[in-house]
């Protein structure tokens, strides 16, 4: 089957501006992955301090970071004591049942459920 020469200038035309267009998000993404900082552990998140920060840190942060704490859900005391619950007796995170009604209450102050 022969083209006319406009349906093919049409259509060469149309693959250029396709290809143009896919170079142009190409760079954009470039540019965009340059801006993200070299070592994203040096970003610090600090948790705030309220009752219970100590037993908090003493005991969990040396397996969780305060940023992973940070992501997680503003969840209600009972949910956060069967997390805790679940670190300390099935895991094993070495901690006394006192320390874990500190960590509850510290987890519920900075990320409770309102």
């Amino acid at each position: 089957m022969k083209y006319p020469t406009s349906m093919m200038v049409a259509i060469f035309s149309f693959c250029i501006v396709i290809i143009s267009s896919c170079k142009e998000v190409g760079d954009d993404t470039a540019t965009i992955a340059t801006t993200v900082p070299a070592n994203l552990n040096a970003i610090e998140t600090i948790l705030p301090d309220a009752p219970g920060y100590t037993s908090f840190k003493m005991n969990c942060m040396s397996c969780h970071s305060a940023r992973y704490i940070k992501m997680q859900p503003n969840l209600p005391e009972k949910a956060w004591t069967a997390i805790v619950t679940k670190m300390q007796k099935s895991f094993g995170a070495p901690f006394s049942d006192s320390s874990a009604r500190e960590i509850v209450q510290y987890l519920v102050a900075i990320k409770g459920k309102k």
